[in-house]
């Protein structure tokens, strides 16, 4: 009777241990488990937005304001035979802005020793052909002012000229003449003069922009004499008295 009670406990007991084992390892693993469903996921890294609008933006450069120097004006003093065409032209300066610094007309009479101020510091390079001959548009609807403003090295072969302005619209000039008033006549070629300056010079020469060659062998402008422009159709467009010298 002893002997099966202690068989029995012995069964008892391994039973037992066998179930807190296997208990604790369903509980260990259900523990486990469940940490990994309670744990979250990591949070993947953001991916970077782009906006090509702001890149754009970035990569072109931001505009600055340029300066433009201010012209300073400067003293010319007026020499022995100037005329203020002469003037702007080898100043090579605009002659209406000449005229309108220092408050003068295109029939001003200029004294030796005379201070003009001059619109640019040292004068700019000389006209080129298309400001010399062209600064404004055909379709400039004013009518012409064409008008001799004067004559440099009069007596002198070598230098003389007659200096012609327009300060109108712009003048077709083919077929006009300048008269010395004593036979000596000078036709103009095909030119159409907008506002700008020409002159006409007595020797010989290529024709150029702002030059043009009479191709005489003798001065013909000495004191005293009128030169007359007159259009293609004979009409008297400007005179011009050569003064004593």
């Amino acid at each position: 009777m002893g002997s099966v009670r202690r068989g029995g406990s012995r069964g008892f007991f391994l039973y037992l241990g066998l179930n807190v084992i296997v208990s604790a390892v369903t509980i260990l693993g259900i523990l486990a488990l469940w940490d990994r469903r309670s744990t979250p996921p990591p949070t993947p890294p953001a991916t970077p937005t782009l906006d090509p609008a702001a890149i754009l933006a970035s990569a072109i450069p931001t505009p600055t304001e340029t300066l433009v120097p201010t012209a300073t004006p400067y003293v010319y003093r007026v020499q022995p035979g100037d005329t203020l065409f002469a003037i702007a032209l080898e100043l090579g300066v605009s002659l209406t802005d000449l005229m309108a610094l220092n408050d003068l007309t295109e029939t001003s009479v200029l004294d030796v020793g005379q201070e003009l101020l001059v619109p640019t510091p040292g004068g700019p390079p000389p006209p080129t052909a298309t400001q010399a001959v062209a600064t404004e548009t055909p379709a400039t609807a004013q009518a012409p002012s064409v008008a001799i403003v004067g004559v440099s090295g009069a007596g002198d072969l070598a230098t003389e000229a007659i200096q012609i302005i327009n300060s109108g619209g712009g003048a077709a000039m083919a077929g006009w003449t300048l008269e010395d008033g004593q036979g000596n006549v000078y036709v103009f070629p095909a030119l159409t003069l907008y506002r700008g300056a020409i002159r006409v010079r007595t020797g010989a020469g290529a024709d150029t922009v702002i030059d043009l060659y009479w191709g005489l062998d003798h001065a013909v402008w000495t004191p005293g004499k009128t030169a007359t422009l007159r259009d293609a159709t004979g009409v008297v467009v400007s005179t011009f008295n050569i003064p004593a010298g």
